[in-house]
């Protein structure tokens, strides 16, 4: 099943004018993050933190699909690959069983 997903937060960890449509994301659940127990953080070359997937709805684009949404469909870390970046939040696409 192909999802989309909005990744917020980008501003608080690099600025958006580094990320690129096609780009490489990884997904990790954050078991441990006390405002959210369904927070998966969101990372490039598995080290650099750039923002978490949206759970809010005031956050979550129309459309996609929110971390409490995706939290069971996924295992610890998943793949996902950048559509588009607007402002300070990128909209990405994943592919889950």
């Amino acid at each position: 099943m192909n999802l989309l997903i909005t990744v917020t937060g980008i501003s608080y960890y690099i600025s958006s004018i580094e990320l690129e449509p096609h780009q490489e994301i990884i997904l990790k659940k954050d078991p441990t993050n006390k405002y959210d127990k369904e927070a998966i953080a969101v990372y490039i070359n598995d080290t650099m933190q750039i923002g978490y997937v949206a759970n809010s709805i005031h956050t979550v684009a129309k459309g996609t699909y929110s971390s409490g949404r995706l939290y069971d469909k996924m295992g610890e870390t998943i793949t996902a690959t950048i559509i588009v970046i607007i402002k300070d939040s990128a909209i990405a696409s994943l592919t889950v069983d």
